[in-house]
């Protein structure tokens, strides 16, 4: 049923008892052979004796279901592949792997496994992170071999509904969901799912409809920078953590993965200039950003800065860092850190629970509502601009940055006295 053979390469489906005994449900593998030696692919499929032999004729659901993804894999990638290399006279196993690419069979979560390391191998760690974490999160619901064909609307509904009573927030399972789509489509253009298969989509087409988050607010009031500018922190750590914190705000909202990147030579003329390292590798419109140091910003620069050098970073958290690795790991630390202090200070003063992401958002808004134009906010936090019209005007001065930026700084209400009658 599945035997096919070119030009000295076959592939075959084998019940592979190697290293099991015969009576348990042993791993179903797809053995490709050449030259006499043999490499073994695993199926996500463990099938006892009895159900290994009716295999090819059964009816029972499970087993055609089984049957169906098996041949779905056979016929879709794994001949097609060996029948073209072998066909050119030119198979190997390297160029066999390579032309699998993303087809690791049926198992979900080696398909996760083989996505996360080829992140880490290419240095997109923060990626790969988010790929780690939506495994791990897979792996609590359901600790069993998970195949592609199992990921049904239902399955995604059920899956839902352990996150939502762990209880996990709706934009965490909105990650979690948008990447395990991503995933899922690989599948799909690999050939190892069908598209009728699919089961994301609407909702009223009976898909599964991944949830957005809530609308929670996530910026402050200028009054409230202020009170957190002003407040005596007990420890140099929770100060660096808040000042930290305000040089992302003050900074055009920068998030701390590129801030703590930021070296003396990204400085020219008072300005510092960067690329916003998330969207950098993959948006075709590379937007450089450029953000005057504004008077708070150079003081938390002298408190807290390393020696000015212009190949030293501006602050001293990746001095000892050498590697894109090491890099993430240490920026995650230090987000993790000034997470936790900067709610300490938000607690004290009586405000709203905020994170470092809450800066960006406080720095759109807080110019928004003294009515900067909406062109020049985009501009500031790097988002590409796709209006033909606007792109004519060219970019903002930095005189215009200095002025709209300074709206960041608090400045207190003049005090009116009543004239007497």
């Amino acid at each position: 049923m599945f035997d096919y053979t070119s030009n000295g390469v076959s592939l075959t489906l084998i019940r592979d008892t190697r290293y099991k005994d015969t009576l348990e449900a042993c791993p179903i593998k797809w053995r490709v052979t050449y030259q006499r030696k043999s490499t073994y692919y695993l199926s996500g499929i463990n099938l006892l004796q009895n159900e290994w032999e009716i295999l090819s004729d059964s009816r029972k659901p499970a087993i055609k279901e089984y049957r169906e993804t098996l041949q779905n894999h056979y016929d879709e990638v794994l001949k097609k592949i060996i029948k073209d290399l072998a066909e050119k006279g030119i198979f190997s196993f390297d160029l066999f792997n390579v032309r699998l690419g993303k087809s690791t069979g049926n198992d979900l979560k080696q398909a996760f496994n083989a996505k996360i390391k080829k992140l880490v191998d290419n240095d997109k760690i923060g990626n790969a992170s988010i790929y780690r974490c939506t495994l791990r999160s897979i792996e609590n619901y359901n600790s069993k071999t998970i195949l592609f064909s199992d990921i049904t609307p239902k399955w995604l509904e059920k899956y839902q509904t352990f996150l939502i009573e762990k209880p996990i927030r709706y934009a965490t399972i909105g990650i979690y969901m948008r990447t395990l789509r991503a995933v899922i489509n690989d599948a799909k253009d690999a050939n190892i799912i069908n598209p009728s298969a699919y089961p994301f989509g609407l909702k009223k087409n009976g898909k599964f409809e991944i949830p957005t988050g809530g609308g929670r607010e996530l910026s402050l009031e200028l009054e409230d920078i202020n009170k957190i500018n002003e407040y005596t922190c007990p420890t140099k750590t929770i100060e660096r953590c808040r000042d930290l914190w305000l040089f992302s705000f003050y900074c055009n909202g920068a998030n701390f993965g590129d801030m703590l990147r930021f070296r003396f030579s990204d400085i020219n003329d008072g300005e510092i200039y960067f690329y916003r390292k998330k969207t950098k590798d993959t948006s075709k419109n590379k937007i450089e950003i450029i953000a005057p140091i504004l008077e708070p910003m150079q003081k938390i620069i002298e408190k807290w800065g390393n020696d000015e050098a212009p190949k030293n970073f501006i602050f001293p958290f990746l001095n000892e860092s050498k590697t894109e690795t090491e890099y993430k790991a240490q920026i995650h630390n230090v987000i993790r850190l000034t997470n936790k202090t900067i709610k300490l200070v938000t607690k004290a003063l009586k405000l709203p629970d905020i994170s470092t992401y809450n800066a960006r958002h406080s720095y759109a808004t807080i110019l928004n509502k003294n009515r900067v134009p909406e062109s020049f906010i985009s501009e500031q936090l790097g988002h590409s601009n796709n209006n033909v019209t606007q792109s004519y005007f060219g970019r903002y001065s930095k005189k215009e940055r200095l002025k709209y930026n300074n709206f960041l700084i608090w400045k207190p209400k003049k005090q009116t006295t009543k004239k007497k009658i």
